[in-house]
């Protein structure tokens, strides 16, 4: 009996190494926090504020017939320019036009973010959208957006960014990209036992 529970204990261990040195457990973290949807075409494409590649990934799947309208979220961080009239600079030089882009300039976090662009959403009569933010960041986003939508029967769909440094098969490699890693992993553990989004 010793024997078969030393034979069965060390043969977990072995699976456990292998899945560890393999970066098994890594992928797994990387995909639970970038769930990414195979798209329909939308009311809208909807931008929380971040790093640029966010706005250049929304400029990409407006350019592709996706939606016909962009949400830019994100209100002023220092200076006097919104994060979302930033984007929307961004926005027209890539060649969108301004009366495609819809601006929320309040939001100074993710659940803001999703708050505020509830009432353009509904004052926009907008029935579904895609929803883009940095791949780390993504789930978060996805689950807050859902929360504060829940009785709106509005069709999210989830496009995070092509563009950021931080991917899935390989985020651990860098030390910024793994403290963002542990950073969403603890706010969504809060989430889960909180029940709290903001």
């Amino acid at each position: 009996m010793k024997k078969r529970i030393f034979f069965i204990a060390s043969s977990l261990v072995v699976v456990v190494l292998i899945l560890y040195f393999q970066k098994i457990p890594h992928i797994l973290i990387g995909q639970y926090l970038s769930p990414t949807d195979v798209l329909d075409k939308a009311d809208a494409i909807v931008v929380v504020s971040g790093d640029s590649g966010r706005m250049k990934h929304a400029v990409d799947l407006y350019k592709q017939g996706f939606a016909h309208k962009l949400i830019l979220s994100g209100a002023v961080q220092e200076g006097f320019t919104s994060n979302a009239l930033a984007m929307q600079l961004e926005a027209s030089r890539s060649g969108i036009p301004n009366n495609a882009i819809i601006l929320e300039e309040r939001a100074a976090n993710t659940y803001e973010n999703a708050l505020f662009t509830k009432e353009l959403l509904k004052s926009q009569d907008i029935k579904s959208f895609i929803l883009v933010s940095s791949p780390y960041h993504q789930r978060r986003v996805y689950e807050t957006f859902n929360y504060v939508l829940k009785a709106e029967g509005i069709l999210i769909q989830n496009s995070p960014s092509i563009y950021s440094n931080w991917k899935i098969d390989n985020w651990w490699l860098s030390e910024t990209n793994t403290h963002l890693t542990n950073e969403e992993i603890l706010k969504m553990l809060w989430i889960k036992i909180s029940g709290n989004y903001k």
